[in-house]
């Protein structure tokens, strides 16, 4: 639809400008060319933003997000408006090798191996882009019958044109319904249809070979197996004997354990995101495919380059036009190589093609070693997000010219949160913490008075435990309300101690604090990284912040606090005084 609304807007433009006939002329010369161009570029920019995207974490991370949406979207767009053009156009016989570019706007749309969907809910719209293919398809089919008699043949009707085109239109075809298969495999239904849930067996899916790299891989990609079905919320157990035979975190330092995660969620990336899944679920056929996609692409480039009369000569046609057509020969090959080259490179491939002795074994663990690395050099300084809410609530939004129309577009309110959002290095302290605590079982052994209990309090808030119980027993049960409660009463806690004097550098107050900002972070930011169960409550948990902070009857038990006249913090008082904690926060909220 944008396509045809562009060309109508052209089309109209054209005819109003002064000199509109030299104008037209020299558009529809270059117009095919700078679009097929232009979607060319974009199909590098959309391999590199793949990388990029996983890459970047802090405050450029909106706009490393917009950068890879709006080349998401810009790559499909491009392309089908570069058919739809030549499509509407006239041939000429000067221009008969426009015929030969058609089959690489079909090769855009298949898009790079490394990205195939933006976004979870893209999955979700396979058959939207099956009814692209289609559409597409046919459109790219129905342009080669109807411009394939131009030029002189070469042999009865037949000349090198023809014979150029159909292994490319094939490959187009092919590359475009590989994509859409990616896409199906991972949206929700297919993937709950694919996943057995139950008990696992020992024998596992995955065999873990000998040696230190390859046994980790092998175990993460285990683990990915293992917990597939939690990414999508379905019921699933674990025999003890099972995760303790193939789940070593219990025998890995904190360092190790993160980096076991950080591989186990890449396999969940590549499941969600990219063609990887499906190219090493189909082996065979994915190896078939990639020599096709190469082969076809080379016999073009050399039959193009030998012969002078590809059923029109080669002197006719233009030189930006050989130009142009050698340029998408050469990048259609360098995007077929890199994309085999970054399947080989994956995790998939390692832990699926494990050879067990002899000198290939040993060149497979250098590779496995290599590989893990790179993550280690690649990875760079790891961060994490904190969103304050206090401050959030303190802070007023900024005013400006186009404020109505940004908020009109902004729904959500995502420029005022990512403003609050401040990142912070995750270092050893962080992740040992949180290694011990998880090997510790805290979380199952302690209930939530329990742990409170163990937190050093100021005397004067003790008795806040037990107003606060009343209000926690009847909560609405949730984890996202119960986030909400504990994020604003570390903050109280917090705030209060740095208005005694008493000391709150100490790991475990920074730890703290940084824990909690990082759990409303995913409430407010990132609601998406929690189970679906919690989804609902935290929609009805977020108007805490768009009726008013203190107007929640889960928040009275922090209503009864008073401030001290004598060192200006706060104390506990005998009636509710909302205003007074309102006004005592926002003198505080904004101290680091």
């Amino acid at each position: 639809a944008l396509s045809l609304v562009y060309v109508e807007i052209k089309n109209w433009a054209l005819e109003k400008l002064p000199s509109s006939l030299e104008l037209k002329e020299a558009w529809s010369e270059w117009e095919v060319r700078c679009l097929v161009l232009l979607s060319l570029t974009l199909q590098f920019l959309f391999m590199i933003s793949a990388h990029v995207r996983q890459k970047y974490k802090g405050r450029v991370l909106p706009y490393v997000a917009a950068t890879v949406w709006s080349i998401y979207l810009g790559a499909d767009w491009v392309a089908t408006l570069a058919m739809t053009t030549i499509l509407r156009g006239t041939l000429e016989k000067e221009s008969a090798v426009v015929v030969l570019w058609v089959p690489f706007l079909l090769w855009h749309l298949g898009s790079p191996a490394n990205i195939t969907a933006y976004s979870l809910e893209d999955n979700e719209l396979w058959l939207r882009h099956f009814l692209g293919l289609v559409s597409n398809g046919a459109e790219a089919v129905y342009i080669y019958f109807k411009f394939r008699t131009v030029g002189v043949p070469i042999y009865g009707s037949l000349h090198y044109l023809d014979v150029m085109v159909v292994p490319l239109l094939v490959g187009g075809i092919l590359k475009y319904a590989e994509r859409i298969v990616a896409l199906r495999f991972a949206c929700s239904e297919q993937l709950r249809k694919m996943i057995r849930t139950g008990l696992y067996e020992s024998a596992g899916t995955v065999k873990l070979l000998e040696g230190p790299p390859v046994k980790f891989l092998g175990e993460a990609r285990v683990s990915f197996e293992i917990f597939k079905p939690l990414f999508l919320d379905l019921p699933f157990k674990v025999s003890r004997k099972y995760l303790d035979e193939y789940v070593y975190l219990k025998d890995k330092s904190a360092k190790e354990a993160f980096r076991f995660v950080k591989i186990e969620l890449q396999f969940f990336h590549d499941l969600f995101f990219t063609k990887n899944p499906v190219q090493h679920r189909y082996r065979k056929l994915n190896a078939f495919l990639r020599g096709f996609y190469i082969l076809s692409v080379l016999s073009v480039l050399i039959v193009f380059s030998t012969q002078n009369n590809i059923g029109v000569s080669k002197r006719d046609i233009e030189g930006v036009d050989i130009a142009v057509t050698y340029l998408l020969l050469v990048g259609a090959i360098l995007l077929d190589v890199l994309a085999a080259l970054l399947h080989l490179w994956s995790y998939w491939t390692m832990t699926g093609f494990g050879i067990a002795g002899g000198t290939l074994y040993k060149l497979y663990r250098w590779l496995v070693a290599s590989r893990l690395r790179s993550i280690k050099s690649m990875a760079g300084t790891p961060k994490i997000a904190r969103y304050d809410v206090l401050k959030d609530f303190c802070s007023k939004p900024g005013i400006g010219i186009f404020s109505g129309l940004i908020n009109l577009i902004d729904t959500n309110e995502l420029r005022n949160k990512y403003s609050i959002i401040s990142w912070v290095e995750v270092d050893h302290y962080l992740e040992e913490f949180i290694y011990t605590g998880l090997e510790k079982e805290r979380l199952n052994s302690s209930s939530i008075d329990e742990v409170l209990r163990t937190i050093d309090l100021d005397a004067s808030l003790q008795p806040w435990l037990e107003l606060g119980k009343g209000a926690r027993e009847g909560m609405p049960a949730g984890l996202t309300r119960t986030i909400f409660i504990f994020h604003i009463a570390t903050k109280l806690i917090y705030y209060n101690a740095v208005q005694r004097g008493r000391p709150v550098r100490s790991s475990s107050c920074r730890i703290s604090n940084i824990l909690s900002d990082y759990m409303l972070y995913l409430v407010l930011v990132r609601p998406a990284m929690l189970p679906k169960d919690f989804g609902e409550t935290t929609k009805e948990t977020t108007k805490l912040f768009t009726t008013g902070l203190l107007a929640i009857t889960d928040l009275e038990v922090f209503f009864y606090f008073k401030v001290n006249d004598n060192d200006g913090s706060l104390i506990l008082a005998e009636e509710p005084e909302p205003n007074v904690l309102v006004s005592w926060v926002a003198r505080r909220c904004s101290q680091p």
